[in-house]
């Protein structure tokens, strides 16, 4: 076997690097996203997907991260409990996301933080206002008040500037938020 002379080899590599064949996309990042896109939630859901939308533009057109850009794989979990567990799972398993977000519910949010902590995702809760979806867990943040915050902010707003001294306290009883919210308000 006959191996090419040193110029030889030398003049191959140059046409090569002459040629300058692009280098490759760098693969995106990919982010799950689930959010109420119908459903009795689905304005809340649709207006926080907005919202993130318009931070992945920014953040690709400013370079992405890393170099590289982010995917958002959206899900729709139809505002429905239960279906925020299923849609985790498929960002997590079958999408592969190296992250999730959700700009929905504290109730939503609690069934998929299980599911992202055992997976070791990093989850973002945009809105998620209860303390538990954090408690506990070292892969779920939030980027919002919660619920102690607000209502002490609340009440203190009342008593000292409004000058309430009775005031009524009505709570919707099935979500979460107004659960919470009204719990330390009236505790304040």
């Amino acid at each position: 076997m006959r191996f090419p002379s040193a110029p030889a080899f030398l003049a191959a590599l140059a046409l090569l690097a002459a040629l300058r064949l692009p280098a490759a996309e760098p693969a995106p990042i990919k982010v799950g996203e689930f959010a109420s896109l119908t459903g009795k939630e689905a304005a809340f859901g649709q207006s926080s997907h907005k919202g993130t939308l318009l931070a992945v533009e920014e953040i690709n057109a400013a370079g992405g991260v890393l170099g590289r850009p982010l995917a958002l794989v959206l899900e729709d979990n139809q505002s429905k409990p239960g279906d925020t567990a299923t849609v985790a799972k498929k960002l997590i398993s079958r999408d592969r996301v190296a992250a999730a977000l959700s700009g929905g519910t504290s109730s939503g949010c609690l069934e998929a933080a299980p599911i992202v902590q055992a997976a070791r995702v990093p989850f973002v809760a945009t809105t998620a206002t209860s303390p538990e979806v954090t408690e506990k867990r070292d892969y779920m943040f939030r980027t919002c008040f919660i619920d102690p915050f607000q209502g002490a902010v609340l009440a203190r707003f009342a008593l000292h500037t409004l000058k309430a001294r009775r005031i009524a306290v009505i709570t919707s009883v099935s979500t979460t938020y107004s659960v919470g919210l009204a719990k330390v308000f009236r505790e304040r």
